[in-house]
């Protein structure tokens, strides 16, 4: 495969992801309309939440309970080896892993679309259960910050040791 086919298939993922972006928006605004900005957050959430538990069970099977181990597995598994969710990426001395998301293209394409700040900030934390769904039950003790308005970057993930 050629540079230019690798740089063709980085844009075409990018665009799926932006895609996926929207289209949890647009689920959320008709659900929103429907039942209600609370409700229509919650039954999205739990939805995206479910479909992130499945890709962690996949992606973590064999894994040890260690956040560090935990992380490594995420990061090595960064689509286009990590350029389209680039990362700052800490390690506490207590074992513990802690990523921040600098830029996110779900986060791209709400930006595009010209959301409002707080618009933005709900369909982030919504999101952001994908997360949730990935790292929990994995032994770790999961915690993210998603982004909310003055906030650099998009989310921060926190894996550390569980008890």
């Amino acid at each position: 495969m050629t540079e230019r086919d690798l740089s063709q298939l980085e844009r075409e993922l990018k665009d799926a992801f932006k895609n996926r972006a929207l289209l949890y928006w647009s689920i959320y605004e008709e659900i929103r309309r429907e039942l209600g900005a609370e409700k229509a957050g919650q039954i999205l959430a739990r939805a995206i939440e479910r479909r992130g538990k499945d890709a962690g069970d996949a992606l973590f099977r064999g894994v040890p309970a260690e956040p560090q181990a935990i992380g490594e597995r995420f990061l090595a598994v960064s689509p286009a080896n990590g350029r389209l969710f680039p990362t700052d990426v800490r390690r506490d001395e207590k074992g513990g892993m802690h990523i921040h998301v600098k830029v996110c293209p779900l986060k791209e394409a709400w930006e595009e679309a010209k959301l409002p700040a707080a618009d933005m900030a709900t369909i982030c934390r919504i999101a952001g259960r994908f997360d949730n769904g990935v790292f929990g039950g994995r032994g770790v003790k999961f915690s993210a910050d998603t982004w909310t308005a003055g906030k650099a970057g998009c989310c921060h993930l926190h894996l550390e040791r569980a008890g």
